[in-house]
């Protein structure tokens, strides 16, 4: 079941890097953004984060709707019991971060005095491949999610900038990640970001099947 599970995740959403897991860690990083509505502070991801991080990571990635819709109970659930997983290791300059908000009423599905996480993403080290050695890695961002409620409202954003924060304080000049080629949302916000195209990744998909290619983006930070 859970071999099934993480194929789909990678069938239908090859930009969710899946390679990378979120765990704790023991630096609490804290920083707050004047949302359009509300305060969102921006923290490590706590044990107690599990099942609202497989919930926003799936529904950020996979469809309820459709004949594919059937598949999401198994998709979250992969996702879930990999966070279980994970959150037990705890590897060097790894973090995850959440986004959270305070409820503003009752109306808004989460009861008062709740945090509502409202966004999430990781970073942690990275080699183009697995022989190469330690000191080559470099520091990757990935699985930035947002729910669809809660976009184009500063989350994103961000988020992207307390993992600048902390890889300067890691002591580390660069930042890399993912995005698809046909992506053009997210292209956008990492562009204003300051995201830099590198180069483009051409695979079998792309050649045979039509599949939108993958940009590695780069950004050099100040």
């Amino acid at each position: 079941m859970r071999a099934f599970c993480l194929s789909s995740v990678r069938r239908r959403c090859p930009h969710l890097n899946i390679g990378i897991f979120l765990s704790l860690v023991s630096n609490q990083w804290e920083s707050s953004d004047r949302l359009d509505t509300a305060l969102a502070l921006v923290r490590t991801a706590r044990q107690q984060d599990l099942n609202r991080l497989a919930d926003v990571l799936s529904s950020s990635f996979h469809t309820k709707e459709g004949v594919v819709g059937w598949l999401y109970p198994l998709f979250r659930m992969g996702i879930y019991e990999d966070l279980r997983n994970r959150f037990r290791a705890k590897p060097a300059h790894y973090i995850c971060l959440v986004a959270v908000k305070q409820p503003s009423s009752a109306s808004s599905g989460t009861p008062l005095g709740e945090e509502n996480l409202v966004g999430t993403v990781e970073m942690g080290l990275r080699t183009q491949s697995f022989w190469q050695p330690r000191s080559s890695a470099y520091l990757y961002v990935s699985n930035l999610a947002v729910q669809r409620e809660y976009r184009r409202q500063g989350v994103a954003k961000q988020l992207l900038l307390t993992c600048e924060r902390v890889a300067l304080e890691w002591g580390f000049q660069e930042l890399y990640l993912h995005v698809l080629e046909n992506n053009f949302q997210a292209r956008r916000l990492y562009r204003k970001a300051g995201y830099q195209i590198k180069y483009a990744e051409s695979n079998l998909s792309y050649w045979f099947l039509g599949q939108s290619r993958q940009l590695l983006m780069h950004k050099r930070l100040s």
